[in-house]
């Protein structure tokens, strides 16, 4: 639609990455002051190296409480700070996607959801029609063999019992069962010198 220009950036943050670390986790997010903590460095954060462009925030629900209370206001104002400064307010124009594998009315703040202007609910695989999820399987499988550079052989049997299996863990989940079923045929192709990968 031509609001970014072609070349604007496009990050990626998974915040689960930091969940354990509160601190680090919004310091990558806000940029850190030399010397605001114990062995901090000048660091960018992600709003800045993200200016005119997107940020994706992938379980935005690991931000603690103080953090989504920072993020809001940058999403009010456009303003943020470094973490450990305190007079110099900075400015970055950055549109924000998020996404949460949890419910965000019990994860995260309502004073944060409430600038939320749009939400965009994905079905569970369990609530896909089995050609949506049959899709995927095969999307996968061809993933599989780009990356070995092999061909696949995939019985029928195979494909029906990913098809119907109680895959607990959504997509993501679908896809590793796949990684891994072709990996222990991979390997069974290499031990016993077959001519194709079977699974």
């Amino acid at each position: 639609s031509n609001v970014l220009d072609k070349d604007s950036p496009f990050i990626i943050f998974n915040c689960a990455d930091y969940a354990n670390n509160p601190q680090l986790l919004l310091g990558q997010l806000f940029g850190v002051r030399k010397g605001a903590y114990t062995g901090a460095t000048e660091q960018k954060g992600l709003l800045e190296k993200a200016n005119n462009g997107i940020l994706f925030l992938d379980e935005v629900h690991r931000l603690t409480p103080e953090g989504q209370e920072m993020l809001f206001t940058f999403i009010d104002y456009k303003l943020y700070r470094r973490l450990g400064e305190t007079e110099n307010e900075r400015t970055s124009n950055v549109l924000i996607i998020s996404a949460t594998t949890e419910d965000p009315g019990s994860t995260l703040l309502s004073t944060f959801t409430r600038r939320i202007p749009m939400v965009i609910t994905l079905p569970a695989l369990r609530d896909r029609s089995y050609e949506e999820r049959l899709t995927l399987i095969k999307r996968f499988f061809t993933e599989e063999s780009v990356r070995l550079g092999k061909e696949i052989v995939v019985s029928a049997n195979t494909i029906r019992s990913f098809l119907f299996y109680p895959c607990q863990n959504n997509i993501g989940q679908l896809k590793a069962d796949i990684q891994l079923a072709c990996a222990k045929a991979y390997a069974d192709f290499i031990t016993h010198k077959h001519d194709k990968i079977r699974i």
